[in-house]
Parts: C-alpha cells; sequence; structure tokens
C-alpha cells in the first residue's frame, strides 16, 4: 500500500462516478453503511488493506487511487448544470465526480503538454441590453465579428482553453454543465441526439462561464440569462435581423436560416420573437407547429454538421509520440484501471505488448 494517507474523498469521488450510493458500494463489498460513510467522512483513518482493495475492484480503480489528496475537487458551488427541474441531485453528483476525474487526466496533460491558455472574458451584465452587449464583447475579443455565425463553437471554445468533454453518462435530464476554475470545462450531453442543441448548449454554457463566475446558477433567472446570451452570441443580432427580413416568413426561410446559423429552428423562432421580428401570435402558432410535428421532442428535421470537440482527444493521441509518457502509463499513474479509463475519457487504453501473457496456451508439436 502506497504511504499517503487514505482519502475518503476519493472513495466517495469513485463511489459517486460509478452512480452508487454508501449502501450498494457496502453490500458489494460486504460491508456496513456505517462503515462506508466513515471511511468516506474521515473518521476512519486507516481501513484494512482487503476493504480498500474491494472497494477498488468493485468501483474500477487500483487500490493506489484511495491515497492521497483531491488537488482539484469540483465542488457544487463552482458548477452550473443545464438540466430538467427534476433531475436528481445524485445525477449531478455523478456528472461532477465524472468532470472531476477528467481534471486529474488534463492536469496531468498539462504537466507534459502546452494547452491554450484560459481567455475567457468576464462581463458583470444588468438586463437585456448589457447581455446583448457581452455576447459581442466575446466575439470581438475573440476576433470573430459580428456579422455572420459561428461554424464551430466549439473549436471557438476549446481555443479559449475552455476543455470541451462528450458527456457519456447517460441521461436525458441534463443537458449541459459547465465549470470555471482551475480546469474550465463544458461537459456536452450527446446522448440527446441533436446536434443544433448541443451548439445551443455549448453557447449556454458559454454565458455561464462569462457572467455567472462566483454566482450560483439553476434559477430561472440565471438560466433565462444564459439562454438570452446563447442566442445573442450565435446570432447576434442586426446580422440576424437583416437574413430574417429578406423573405417572408415560412418554414423553408426558417430552415434556411437554420442551415446558415448552425442552430435550431427554436432557437430562431425565438431570437426573432426576442428581437421584435416576430409577434406573439407568431411565436405562439410556430411553437404549436413544432410539437405537432413532434420535432421538440423527436428532433428537428434539417440538423446542422457539428464538429466534435478536439482538445482533449488530440492531447490524448499525442502520448507516446510528442512525449515519453504512453498511454498506459499515464492510466497506471492515475491508478484507473483501462475500463475506467475508457469510461472517463472515451478513450481505450491499448495493452502493453509486453505484458501479454501466454502461460494459459496449450503448444502444439510441429507436424513432420
Amino acid at each position: 500500500m502506497p504511504i499517503e494517507i487514505f482519502s475518503g474523498e476519493r472513495l466517495q469521488l469513485a463511489r459517486e462516478f460509478r452512480g452508487m450510493t454508501q449502501k450498494q458500494l457496502g453490500d458489494e463489498v460486504a460491508a456496513s453503511t456505517a462503515l462506508i460513510s466513515l471511511c468516506e467522512t474521515g473518521k476512519k483513518k486507516d481501513p484494512a488493506a482487503d476493504l480498500v482493495e474491494a472497494c477498488g475492484s468493485v468501483l474500477g480503480f487500483e487500490p493506489a487511487f484511495f491515497y492521497g489528496t483531491v488537488h482539484d475537487l469540483f465542488r457544487e458551488n463552482e458548477c452550473s448544470f443545464r438540466h430538467r427541474r427534476n433531475a436528481p441531485e445524485r445525477l449531478k453528483d455523478q456528472i461532477r465526480a465524472h468532470a472531476t476525474l477528467i481534471g486529474m487526466v488534463v492536469d496531468r496533460l498539462r504537466s507534459l503538454l502546452k494547452f491554450p491558455p484560459l481567455n475567457v472574458p468576464h462581463v458583470v451584465v444588468s438586463g437585456i441590453e448589457e447581455i446583448e452587449a457581452a455576447a459581442e464583447r466575446c466575439r470581438e475579443y475573440w476576433k470573430i465579428g459580428v456579422d455572420g455565425p459561428i461554424l464551430q463553437v466549439s473549436r471557438l471554445l476549446e481555443r479559449a482553453g475552455v476543455i470541451v468533454v462528450p458527456n457519456v453518462v447517460q441521461s436525458t435530464k441534463v443537458d449541459a454543465f459547465s465549470r470555471f476554475g482551475r480546469v474550465t470545462m463544458i461537459f456536452l450531453n450527446q446522448a440527446i441526439p441533436s446536434t443544433s442543441r448541443w451548439v445551443f448548449d455549448i453557447a449556454h454554457e458559454c454565458g455561464h462561464l462569462v457572467m455567472h463566475r462566483g454566482v450560483p446558477t439553476g434559477s430561472l433567472e440565471t438560466e433565462a440569462e444564459a439562454d438570452r446570451f446563447a442566442s445573442a452570441l450565435l446570432m447576434p443580432r442586426r446580422a440576424f435581423a437583416r437574413d430574417f427580413r429578406m423573405a417572408p416568413f415560412s418554414w423553408p426561410h426558417i430552415f434556411d436560416l437554420k442551415k446558415r446559423w448552425c442552430t435550431s429552428a427554436a432557437a430562431i423562432i425565438r431570437r426573432s420573437y426576442d428581437l421584435g421580428l416576430l409577434g406573439a401570435v407568431g411565436y405562439r402558432q410556430s411553437f404549436k407547429y413544432m410539437s405537432a410535428k413532434g420535432w421538440r421532442t423527436n428532433g428537428e428535421p434539417h440538423e446542422p454538421p457539428f464538429q466534435s470537440p478536439e482538445l482533449l482527444g488530440i492531447a490524448l493521441e499525442a502520448l507516446g509520440k510528442k512525449v515519453e509518457l504512453t498511454l498506459p502509463a499515464l492510466c497506471n499513474e492515475l491508478h484507473f484501471t483501462a475500463a475506467t479509463f475508457r469510461d472517463v475519457t472515451g478513450v481505450l487504453v491499448p495493452f502493453p505488448a509486453s505484458e501479454t501473457k501466454l502461460t494459459d496456451v496449450i503448444p502444439f508439436p510441429r507436424m513432420a
């Protein structure tokens, strides 16, 4: 066993990542819920080696993972969730734990590779006009102008030093998640099959990063502010209004706008209403039509192409090529099992050829 002190935080982190309760973990490792609780709170400072090993086997970590400190725990007050009102707290705990583990990977990669520095402006807003101005300021700050669409919003944020990660938590109750901190990150839930929705979700979380640092989010007010920011970032008012007025309202025109601005028909309808380009009657009738067509639940037609997040994948591909550390060695350093590393990052860890064991192979005699 390592010489570091046992970390209850790390046990809780691993358990929450797997979506397990203390009772469920206790049942799996033949321990009481009370004992698991004592270990996690630090009141049981030196649990038996076999208990630690059993927890590692169940949760997918080497025993050494549970020793030492968590240098950058993603805490509730640092994180923003774009989620349904009935999203359970346990699911949000699981996503924060997942993000913390990715943060561990990113921290180690940053010690080896040069990542883009964090370059996200902070703008304090009060009112709709200031939100519109904040989105325009971001466009100018990132030198993309205010006259056209953002074709690859995930790449824009990654160039600004934000890690964008496809969220592998299989739930449609959380659209996206973001955190501003030592590792600034946006989690994107690609279990929701809508590329236009992914684009808006990234822009929405960008709004939280820009406007809500140190501000509790999740309220109707902060979510509405992030939505307005996302609309303004993706569809700047003057350029969008010009395009919207180029033809009378029709669904072919809406889908032409969708193709140009790379966002959903629903977002376009809402943006046109917010800017006074479409009246309340037309707005309500449009959403009624989309509901009748099933677009709001089953997805819209004419979805735009989507540029998947690249930064973390490029960094992991550099291991063993641009730096000496290999992917299996990184996995070993973090004390993840190969399966857990894949679950955390989506990247398969190759099994080193030197470790291949042939002890169970029965050799056949040579044929004469």
